[in-house]
């Protein structure tokens, strides 16, 4: 009996094994020839056909999860949404879209030149409040949730079910009590550990919660890649929040791991406030297919004004154009005496490289802060690489010594400042949808400038020319990290 078993196991052996080998051979030599067309960059698409050619087994599947750069169905969806809902697209695109490829200022400033570059319209009449850390930021947040009359925007990559998160909720059925609409879009990669009694709550209380589904429809089924990494809070269409803080009492130094994360956000009160609400929208067109029938397009004529102009910069994989990277060239291409970046990442593409070096080489005043302990070792170790290669032209890397540093800013001499959810990093360049907002009003510059300045007062430079600055096997482990960086 157990020679026929034998027998039988070897039959089955030789029938599927064979073909299965040559289908895999066969889709291999296919996703090899595509990643020749498609892959972004030419590296990268050597990289994948070495894989996809000498080991498919392991590199076939791992093709198909992380090589595209490029998310399908995005514009669609808003079409499609428009041909319902024409009035509420045609707001939501006279407030995020200029003109491609048409000069829409006079490029005599920072952020005119930004605004060209992204084809995003500049708006005026605003006033902003720097939010520095978790207690300020969600202080100002949850009072004005308990004042909201008519609605309340909410979009976060992470929400948690500890303290602040059972505030937040509670805020929130609070509103929904009182007859305000509420309206909540969350990230599934990053809500992961979310519990689902939490979402339940939420929704059995009449809040329309719904994650932003990356994963939708047949082409995206397997891209559990993209995110949606923006933050953003916006209430009757009058003020919102932008910055980088999620939803979690790690923002508050509640967290036994990092005892400070160190984080900044932005409270926005005027027309730009609506611009942030079309970030909104959009997202929410992807999630449910509808409109917003409760947004507020339109306000009381504003008296004109050149105070608090500012932009959105709504980058993602949907962009036609690396909008992202174009972002962070157009802050350096700009810059005349000083442009300071404060990231949690750092694992620029060759581009910023290169723009951050014509920076440098005018003489600007080109530095960078980063974290000093690690959020994920990938990033962190591939970030040792890009330290050095950055000293070697000049720029000084300085790394916060207090806890995890989170914040994602941008100074541009006294004129320009960007605040908002994009990393320095490949992820948030081309993989993540991301929100910054460009502002250019005088006193939220010197905060921001103020506040920089104390970063950099309390952390030291990492990259000092010729320095060792770790082991051998973590130089071997930034090497390998290096090599992962286009999906980092």
């Amino acid at each position: 009996m157990q020679i026929f078993d034998s027998l039988s196991q070897q039959s089955w052996f030789i029938t599927f094994i064979p073909p299965l080998v040559v289908l895999i051979e066969l889709l291999a030599i296919f996703s090899a020839f595509h990643a020749l067309r498609h892959v972004r960059t030419s590296q990268a698409a050597v990289a994948w056909v070495i894989g996809l050619v000498t080991i498919p087994f392991l590199v076939l599947p791992m093709y198909w999860v992380f090589a595209r750069h490029r998310f399908e169905g995005y514009r669609e969806a808003i079409r499609a949404v428009g041909e319902r809902h024409v009035q509420s697209v045609a707001s939501v695109r006279r407030e995020l879209v200029t003109d491609a490829n048409v000069r829409t200022t006079t490029l005599d400033t920072s952020l005119e030149y930004l605004a060209d570059v992204l084809d995003t319209p500049l708006c005026d009449g605003n006033t902003f409040d720097l939010l520095i850390d978790g207690a300020a930021f969600f202080e100002s947040l949850l009072q004005r949730i308990d004042a909201a009359e008519h609605y309340v925007y909410l979009e976060f990559y992470i929400l948690r079910d500890d303290e602040i998160g059972s505030q937040l909720a509670d805020a929130l059925l609070r509103c929904v009590k009182r007859g305000v609409v509420v309206r909540l879009l969350y990230d599934e990669v990053g809500c992961l550990r979310l519990p689902g009694r939490y979402i339940r709550r939420l929704v059995a209380a009449g809040i329309d919660v719904r994650a932003f589904n990356t994963r939708q429809g047949f082409v995206n089924r397997f891209q559990i890649n993209f995110r949606n990494h923006r933050k953003l809070v916006v209430i009757d269409g009058a003020t919102a929040w932008v910055g980088g803080l999620n939803v979690g009492d790690e923002y508050l130094g509640k967290n036994s791991k990092n005892l400070r994360w160190r984080d900044t956000a932005v409270a926005i009160r005027g027309s730009l406030a609506r611009k942030v609400q079309a970030v909104f929208a959009g997202d929410y067109y992807w999630a449910a297919r509808t409109d917003l029938p409760e947004a507020i397009w339109h306000s009381e004529p504003d008296t004109p004004s050149h105070s608090g102009l500012a932009a959105v910069c709504a980058t993602g994989p949907a962009d036609q154009r690396p909008r992202a990277t174009m972002m962070f060239a157009s802050a350096a291409a700009t810059a005349k005496r000083r442009l300071w970046i404060s990231t949690p990442y750092l694992v620029p593409d060759d581009a910023l490289v290169v723009a951050l070096s014509m920076a440098r080489a005018r003489g600007v005043d080109v530095r960078l802060l980063i974290p000093s302990i690690a959020d994920q070792w990938a990033v962190f170790l591939a970030g040792y690489y890009y330290e050095q290669q950055l000293a070697e032209i000049g720029i000084p890397v300085y790394r916060f010594p207090e806890g995890f540093l989170h914040q994602k800013c941008v100074l541009v001499d006294d004129d320009l400042v960007l605040i908002g959810s994009t990393n320095f990093d490949n992820r948030s360049l081309y993989l993540n949808f991301e929100l910054m907002v460009a502002i250019a009003e005088p006193k939220l510059i010197a905060d921001v400038a103020e506040m920089l300045e104390q970063d950099f007062a309390e952390s030291s430079r990492s990259n000092a020319s010729g320095e060792s600055l770790r082991p051998l096997f973590a130089r071997v482990g930034t090497a390998i990290a290096r090599l992962f960086s286009p999906v980092l």
